[in-house]
């Protein structure tokens, strides 16, 4: 199983795919970052600015690949978050716990947020 995330309007670039293990990692960060919690997922390291909040997105939109849709909204906020948690180092004090955590992790949480900020004037994202 994989997660292909599609534009909500159809654009050009209006695709990012990760596989299961890649998204796995993903959403470590998402859930530290505040982007997204819920379904027992919820920050464990407590980084100051990156607490959840009313803006953070539904985990279960992100633990399967059901067509979920992601709002321009929560896609604006998750792109700013793990902007944000990269810039506090969070990438790496998650990756600490992996004993196998691959060097590949930074770009694909970079290439995730950049996917959710082009998504912002597309009107969000499906999750399939």
């Amino acid at each position: 199983m994989g997660y292909a995330f599609t534009f909500e309007q159809p654009a050009h670039g209006g695709t990012f795919s990760l596989n299961n293990w890649q998204m796995g990692f993903v959403r470590e960060i998402m859930r530290e970052a505040g982007a997204a919690a819920g379904q027992g997922l919820e920050p464990a390291l407590g980084t100051p600015g990156l607490e959840p909040t009313e803006q953070t997105a539904d985990m279960a939109k992100f633990l399967s690949n059901g067509n979920w849709h992601v709002s321009a909204e929560e896609a604006g906020f998750i792109a700013l978050r793990l902007r944000l948690a990269a810039s506090k180092g969070v990438i790496a004090d998650v990756l600490s716990f992996f004993d196998d955590a691959p060097d590949d992790v930074r770009e694909w949480v970079a290439g995730f947020a950049d996917f959710n900020e082009r998504a912002v004037a597309q009107g969000g994202y499906r999750v399939r």
